[in-house]
């Protein structure tokens, strides 16, 4: 998802979102908007419904913000937040389950401390309410579970954790090490003969142009940042560099021919 992307999670759904050190869990009923994305800088809207997001690091110059009807939300303090905004958009509440942050609204700024909740009404002149946080519900619990999952993902001492996914890959490969190149994920139950990028299609997607959508579940990481290289056992994921940004690239191949008739080479690690 990128700018301008808009997302729905209906009637009893939930749905995750990765951006770096960022996770946002939405419950259901929610719908969400994307209004700014770039290194470190991550900005929706809130429009209605529920989501409970978390900042596992803030870096200087980073930021972290909620958009919603009646306020703007910023994290200050690195956490997990939950934010709620009624259907009608006129009522919102911020809570800070650990970390810190700053609400704006009505002209005024608000601090929420860790273990408080923010409730404010009404969108020109805002009643406000701040209060100790309640217990967690199901979403939060959920998300509390997913984060767990990443924090305790193997793939985590391989793949830079600022990897969108990067916690999948422990479902779906294992990783080996290759002498030359160091630890390579390899996936699991693949025909001897599998390749990547041969059970999808391509779409463009602006800003970055050709990005592969697989149909074969194998996580987001592997067709979106680092190399695939074909060694004896087959086709292995290289991840890069651990420390340091990941370099997002929606496929690294060249291209033959044009149209329909469009053809991916794979560039290998070394390619």
């Amino acid at each position: 998802m990128t700018i301008g992307d808009k997302i729905w999670v209906d009637k009893d759904s939930r749905a995750e979102l990765q951006a770096g050190p960022a996770a946002i869990h939405l419950g259901s009923m929610t719908a969400l908007s994307f209004l700014n994305l770039d290194q470190g800088i991550t900005q929706v809207r809130l429009a209605e419904g529920s989501i409970n997001f978390r900042v596992s690091e803030l870096r200087e110059g980073d930021l972290y913000e909620v958009d919603a009807p009646n306020l703007a939300f910023t994290v200050k303090q690195a956490g997990a937040f939950r934010i709620d905004v009624a259907e009608s958009g006129d009522s919102a509440r911020v809570t800070a389950i650990r970390g810190e942050g700053e609400v704006t609204a009505g002209g005024q700024t608000y601090e929420v401390h860790a273990g408080e909740r923010a409730e404010f009404n009404g969108a020109d002149n805002v009643d406000y309410i701040i209060a100790k946080a309640p217990g967690p519900d199901g979403l939060d619990r959920w998300a509390a579970e997913r984060d767990l999952k990443e924090d305790n993902a193997i793939s985590g001492k391989y793949v830079s954790r600022d990897t969108p996914g990067y916690s999948d890959l422990d479902d779906y490969g294992d990783w080996r090490d290759e002498p030359q190149y160091g630890h390579v994920w390899y996936p699991r139950e693949v025909e001897p003969d599998w390749a990547p990028y041969s059970s999808g299609y391509w779409n463009w997607v602006g800003p970055w142009g050709w990005t592969w959508v697989g149909l074969f579940a194998l996580g987001f990481a592997p067709f979106h940042y680092g190399r695939w290289n074909h060694f004896a056992g087959g086709w292995g994921w290289c991840p890069g560099p651990i420390y340091g940004p990941p370099i997002y690239g929606p496929a690294f191949v060249g291209f033959l021919g044009g149209g329909f008739g469009l053809v991916a080479v794979l560039a290998t690690a070394e390619g």
